[in-house]
């Protein structure tokens, strides 16, 4: 059956100063499917995520949401489309609380953001009794639940996650991932990077590994996981 593209990323190339990271990378994702995007370190990956959100504009290619052309358009007006982007780090306002957070994700909307407050609460529930602690004391697993959290109070079609589970213990790895399933569950579309890729691969509808800016291998979320080429390179054997 037929399921028509959210993202259709085709042939970009991009990068920094005069130097191209990406090389004809394309990559989609479909209805509301779980995307992850694996790869070595300097291949590509965060660069994509911000080609995608209008970090960076490509320097050739063509970006797609929807069917409409979102090419070099700047974020503000991607979120406006539906699209969220969690950043790896820096990710909080580390000064303002849990709750201040929250209402900053929602500066778009008008009126009220209690009823989309009240949604994050439920799918963090330990939010809500620390919701006036400060976003900069909490643990890093916290922290990025705060982000997401964020990123979901304006509702968004489709959630960009660069390496969501960096630097935090096996147990919160495997909540956060939990976490990122309930969503995408829901109804969100999932672009995600993640150097958990065993663990990540397993909750993906597909998935895409990235080589020196360039596409290497694609498949199912059980295709990659199954390839011995991948498991050797990539999976850790």
């Amino acid at each position: 059956m037929w399921t028509m593209c959210i993202l259709e990323v085709q042939n970009i190339v991009a990068g920094y100063g005069k130097i191209n990271i990406l090389h004809g990378v394309s990559i989609t994702v479909r209805g509301t499917e779980i995307v992850t995007v694996i790869g070595p370190n300097g291949a590509g990956k965060s660069t994509l995520l911000r080609s995608v959100f209008g970090l960076i504009k490509p320097r050739q290619g063509r970006i797609l949401f929807s069917g409409e052309d979102i090419t070099g358009s700047p974020p503000g007006a991607l979120v406006g489309k539906g699209l969220a982007y969690v950043p790896q780090d820096k990710n909080v306002f580390p000064s303002l609380s849990i709750q201040e957070n929250l209402e900053m994700g929602a500066f778009m909307v008008r009126g009220g953001c209690r009823s989309r407050m009240e949604v994050i609460y439920e799918l963090f529930p330990w939010m809500r009794d620390k919701r006036h602690a400060k976003a900069g004391d909490l643990s890093g697993g916290q922290q990025q639940m705060v982000a997401l959290g964020r990123a979901l109070m304006l509702e968004p079609r489709l959630l960009l996650l660069d390496e969501p589970s960096a630097g935090l213990a096996p147990n919160m790895v495997s909540e956060i991932l939990e976490k990122v399933k309930r969503i995408n569950s829901s109804g969100v579309a999932v672009l995600m990077i993640e150097q958990n890729a065993r663990k990540a691969l397993a909750i993906s509808g597909r998935g895409y590994v990235l080589s020196m800016g360039r596409n290497e291998f694609e498949g199912t979320g059980a295709e990659l996981l199954d390839n011995p080429e991948i498991g050797r390179l990539y999976l850790g054997g």
